[in-house]
């Protein structure tokens, strides 16, 4: 089974959309990101195995393959974890739900399944925006203003648990009053 979300990748302050795309095959345990990655991007394998594992999911006796699309430019930093992780459950079907073109994710995994804010959120916020996304999931960081961007439904989450929460309709964020 395959599935695909979408994330923000960033060159210099400019943003671009990157398809985060899962394919997932039984077969021999095996994890690969494609996509040109950067070292940060490949060690994202790790913190989604562990984030995953810690909310009871398991994911031995698949085969797992990511590609971040477009193919030809350089993925940088940890940013696109949520988006990994959210596409990988859905792929598995242990995420039963449809998430449109234009919901975006953005953060990196702790171990644990937290979501922890990113270098570079604001300009990749702006770039969502710019790009027509409607919906954008992005971590709670107290030095990070709460953002009201015309056109962008900006959901915070503090982690993968409350991602899916918010998805399956079993959790409602708390409104966040503007600083």
């Amino acid at each position: 089974m395959w599935a695909r979300v979408t994330s923000i990748g960033l060159m210099g302050m400019e943003g671009y959309r990157v398809n985060v795309e899962v394919g997932t095959y039984v077969g021999n345990d095996s994890f690969k990101i494609v996509g040109l990655p950067d070292t940060a991007v490949k060690e994202s394998k790790e913190r989604i195995i562990a984030a995953l594992r810690s909310l009871g999911y398991v994911l031995s006796g698949n085969k797992i393959i990511i590609n971040l699309s477009p193919a030809d430019q350089k993925k940088m930093g940890s940013l696109f974890d949520l988006s990994m992780a959210i596409a990988l459950l859905v792929s598995l079907h242990e995420l039963e739900v449809i998430i449109p073109e234009n919901t975006g994710f953005l953060g990196a995994l702790s171990l644990d399944g937290s979501v922890q804010t990113v270098e570079g959120l604001l300009p990749a916020v702006l770039a969502a925006q710019k790009l027509g996304l409607q919906r954008l999931y992005i971590p709670v960081d107290d030095h990070f203003p709460t953002l009201d961007i015309e056109g962008l439904d900006i959901v915070y989450i503090s982690s993968l648990k409350e991602v899916i929460g918010h998805l399956t309709g079993l959790w409602v964020p708390p409104i966040l009053k503007k600083k």
